[in-house]
């Protein structure tokens, strides 16, 4: 029996930075709200208004952005719909002329003040999409003492964009949710509206139970010995799907090098040699009683 350790979530970055702008380094800021590294923006918005990347105190050189499509130009012309303007200081903004398309949809990365080829340059990224798009998907609240079973804790999938969606969270080929034509406008799926920088933020959560050997959510259940993985799929109908996953790992094989430290009435201490990075923080140690075998 082993313990679990999560090695792949991804975080949220829908916040919105306090200060507009930062005294210091390189930012994004729409519609008037400074945005951080990573944060997502409908394609819808920024035909109405530009999404400008700066870098206080500096001097543009040859920086740029670079879409999915190749690098945004700045000389009227456009790529996939998206156009660059150039602000004073070191300010690059882009806005689409229409909607982007398949082509302009996905990451952004912003170079200031040299082009993104220069190691030394600033980078930051934003992710323009169409429809909708998963913001992040999490684990949240993984015990801390990873010795006592059951574990209990939370998959968070977040949702941002389109009202219009049918969502879900599975193990492997077991689904734990599936919510389908859900329609943010009426509510009809049971989501928590976060209310955030983005049309139509919701959250959907679900509760995990693993006892060592079986992974379950209200009657639901699969069993697992290994590496857990966990998918959140969103779909808007004839548009492309949007999948996230988080892994949380269980390693493959127990030290070698376990060995009893010292055993009374009540207690037993072992200790190991650390098999690599991979390797646990901690693990379950059973005890057969009436013997001084030592099982993992």
């Amino acid at each position: 029996m082993v313990s679990l350790q999560v090695v792949v979530f991804l975080l949220s970055v829908r916040e919105v930075i306090s200060q507009c702008p930062p005294s210091s380094g390189i930012y994004l800021r729409h519609n008037g709200n400074c945005r951080t590294n990573g944060s997502y923006f409908t394609d819808g918005s920024i035909i109405s208004n530009a999404l400008e990347c700066t870098l206080p105190g500096a001097t543009l050189s040859s920086g740029e952005w670079i879409g999915p499509n190749g690098t945004v130009p700045c000389d009227g012309t456009n790529n996939a719909n998206v156009q660059c303007t150039t602000g004073s200081g070191a300010s690059l903004s882009i806005q689409a002329t229409t909607f982007p398309g398949a082509p302009g949809d996905g990451w952004y990365k912003c170079c200031l003040p040299t082009n993104c080829s220069d190691p030394n340059t600033n980078i930051i990224f934003a992710n323009i999409f169409r429809f909708a798009q998963i913001e992040s998907f999490t684990v949240a609240d993984l015990p801390s003492d990873m010795t006592v079973y059951p574990q209990e804790y939370k998959l968070n999938c977040i949702k941002i964009g389109h009202h219009g969606y049918d969502i879900s969270m599975s193990i492997g080929s077991t689904a734990l949710v599936d919510y389908t034509n859900c329609d943010d406008r009426n509510n009809n799926c049971p989501g928590t509206d976060l209310s955030g920088p983005v049309v139509n933020t919701v959250s959907y959560t679900v509760t995990i139970t693993w006892d060592g050997m079986t992974v379950s959510s209200g009657s639901i259940s699969q069993s697992t010995t290994g590496d857990q993985t966990y998918q959140c799929v969103l779909q808007v109908t004839d548009q492309p799907t949007r999948t996230r996953n988080v892994t949380i790992k269980v390693p493959a094989t127990v030290p070698s090098s376990l060995t009893e430290v010292n055993k009374t009435a009540t207690t037993i201490t072992v200790s190991w040699t650390a098999l690599d990075s991979s390797d646990a923080d901690g693990y379950v140690v059973s005890v057969t009683s009436d013997t001084d075998t030592v099982q993992t």
